[in-house]
């Protein structure tokens, strides 16, 4: 997320100084590879400006080529293909993945209703979900080309670049429905007028950290999350002179008491709640808020003995005693906030991504489950 965050942000800045933007993205990957598709690299006419498509081995190709590539303003799809016979192929751009990468060149004009980079910000800001469907190949006949788009955001009509009576309109528009009703993103060969191969992203708001407490240990874990793009939220029944560090990394501070928080503090599907104030009578009040809401994560600070105590006096139901993460975080013998941050943020993103957060040397499946439509 917090990658995604630094392309948009570079793209803004970029924009204003009135440079030219060219976007290369991953839009189908087949095999072993670094980066899935959606993974972007955002270049000027002179430099990398920010993002990653690779581990760097592609990124140094495109620097050189991208802007000769699409140098007729249209967008361009290159594959590096990794699995050729030809070492020399393999050795030239460093690869070793055993895999291919299409990925799609786009040179960006100014902002616009249409623009990817404007259209991912405006999810972004708010908190909303949304599709990102682009025609990456396409025969003559489905009236499509490389780089026409559909944005669908719920609730909202599509946009898109292509003519509503092309063949291709309509598979693109039931692409991206699929992708936004799935919560996944699909690289998905439709039928036509013609064969055409494009990709749907689905964008989600960034996971939302929410911390309950005031302690100088909750900077750390504040600064961490905010670090990886994620949202952070701070509260706390008082202002003192312990949160000021958090104030400062936190993107909302709200001061309310236990028994006010399920009325102030909003939790989502994409929320995480720690609950670290120290105070048992205070941990107990959040507690029953964080556990009442629809986030997906709960965790607790603290021994599992005073938890077990916390939870007897709450008799809450079985149900919702059993989401409680207690102790909170991944088992990384952690001394020190920024260690004990780093084992909750560790839990954070394994729980919300569906991750197990074992080692990766025990895993023997691939790291990432392959996107709905890829080889």
């Amino acid at each position: 997320m917090r990658e995604l965050v630094t392309v948009l942000e570079a793209a803004t800045q970029a924009r204003a100084r009135g440079e030219g933007l060219l976007l290369a993205t991953v839009v189908k990957v087949e095999g072993s590879t670094y980066r899935r598709p959606g993974a972007r690299l955002l270049l000027s006419e002179e430099r990398w400006l920010a993002g990653a498509i690779s581990g760097g081995c592609l990124e140094r190709d495109l620097v050189a080529k991208a802007w000769w590539r699409t140098a007729s303003g249209a967008p361009a799809l290159v594959t590096y293909d990794s699995t050729t016979p030809d070492e020399g192929v393999a050795w030239s751009f460093g690869l070793g993945c055993n895999g291919i990468v299409h990925v799609l060149l786009e040179r960006l004009g100014p902002a616009g209703p249409l623009d990817p980079i404007q259209f991912v910000r405006e999810r972004l800001a708010r908190r909303e979900p949304g599709v990102l469907a682009t025609v990456f190949r396409a025969e003559p006949n489905t009236g499509a080309h490389p780089g026409d788009r559909l944005l669908l955001a719920p609730g909202s009509a599509p946009a898109m670049t292509l003519e509503a009576s092309a063949p291709a309109a309509a598979a693109l528009r039931g692409l991206a429905e699929r992708a936004l009703a799935a919560g996944e993103s699909r690289v998905e060969e439709l039928l036509a007028g013609g064969r055409l191969e494009a990709f749907a992203e689905r964008l989600a708001p960034p996971p939302e950290l929410v911390v309950f407490g005031s302690g100088y240990d909750v900077a750390p874990l504040v600064e961490l999350a905010r670090s990886l793009g994620w949202r952070s939220v701070v509260v706390a029944s008082r202002r003192g002179p312990t949160l000021r560090a958090a104030l400062e990394a936190a993107d909302a501070v709200v001061i309310c008491g236990p028994g006010e928080a399920a009325r102030e503090v909003v939790l989502g599907p994409r929320s995480a709640a720690v609950v670290m104030t120290h105070n048992l009578v205070e941990d107990a009040g959040y507690l029953r808020a964080a556990l009442a809401s629809p986030a997906p994560y709960v965790g607790i600070l603290g021994p599992r003995s005073r938890t077990d105590r916390l939870l007897r006096d709450l008799k809450l139901p079985d149900g919702l005693a059993a989401r409680l993460r207690a102790p909170v975080g991944l088992d990384l013998c952690a001394e020190g906030p920024e260690e004990i941050a780093l084992s909750i943020v560790g839990e954070v993103q394994a729980v919300l991504a569906g991750g197990s957060a074992a080692p990766l040397s025990t895993r023997s499946s691939p790291i990432h489950p392959r996107a709905a439509g890829l080889p």
